[in-house]
């Protein structure tokens, strides 16, 4: 099973709505699980995600049931700490959960086993912008370009980063790559207009909005980013 940033789509901020928030398990499991751990975090994913999103899922076994869940799939972390998918599970649950520095160190611990993981890339440099470390998100995307420069979401996150900096034209350059590498047309479409919208080409930036609330309707960050432009005076 592949872990990619992608699942934080999947389990959203319906996670942290239905209480599992993320605890380290104190449980051990013998050697050979590891054998199939790959097989078992699968299942567990499955599980966790079917019980987010069912009404009342994570109620169950005593209202502990997504806690349960969790704490089986940090016990793989415990017993399996070579395993790539399981660190990225947990990290992917540890940022969820706000608990950057576990899923820092998580990430680290992955990245160390010189394996290819783009995701594990992309969700450390995210972990460094929410912590306002621009400069080092920058030099460690830059860095590890050259080993995943054919990976979407690295040069969407590249994208953030240098937005972030101001650098508008670097920003589109990645953005446009990504979308060729084929990144979500509605995300793309998104940073493009936050691109636009920073440099003051409101009337592009209202463009690449609705052209992102299209591709997506069920998202609400582009009609918050056009009604706000309608506020400000900007568009129409």
């Amino acid at each position: 099973m592949r872990i990619s940033l992608s699942h934080l789509l999947l389990l959203g901020m319906a996670c942290l709505a239905a209480g599992c928030a993320h605890r380290k398990s104190t449980f051990l499991m013998s050697g050979a699980a590891c054998a199939d751990a790959s097989a078992r975090l699968s299942e567990l994913w499955k599980d966790l995600h079917e019980a987010i999103e069912t009404p009342g899922g994570c109620d169950l076994d005593g209202g502990r049931r997504c806690e349960m869940l969790q704490n089986e799939i940090s016990r793989l972390a415990v017993n399996c700490p070579t395993s790539p998918e399981v660190l990225m599970a947990n990290a992917l649950l540890a940022f969820q959960g706000h608990e950057l520095l576990r899923s820092q160190q998580l990430l680290d611990q992955l990245l160390s086993l010189q394996v290819n993981y783009p995701e594990a890339v992309s969700l450390r440099a995210r972990i460094a912008l929410q912590e306002g470390n621009l400069r080092f998100a920058l030099r460690f995307l830059e860095d590890q370009m050259h080993r995943f420069g054919d990976d979407a979401g690295l040069h969407e996150t590249y994208a953030s980063a240098l937005f972030l900096a101001r650098r508008w034209t670097d920003a589109r350059e990645h953005l446009g790559i990504a979308a060729r590498l084929g990144a979500p047309p509605w995300r793309v479409a998104y940073g493009l207009g936050l691109v636009a919208e920073s440099q003051g080409q409101f009337a592009e930036a209202k463009a690449r909005y609705e052209e992102a609330r299209q591709s997506r309707p069920d998202w609400k960050q582009p009609e918050a980013r056009l009604r706000a432009l309608v506020a400000a005076g900007k568009v129409q």
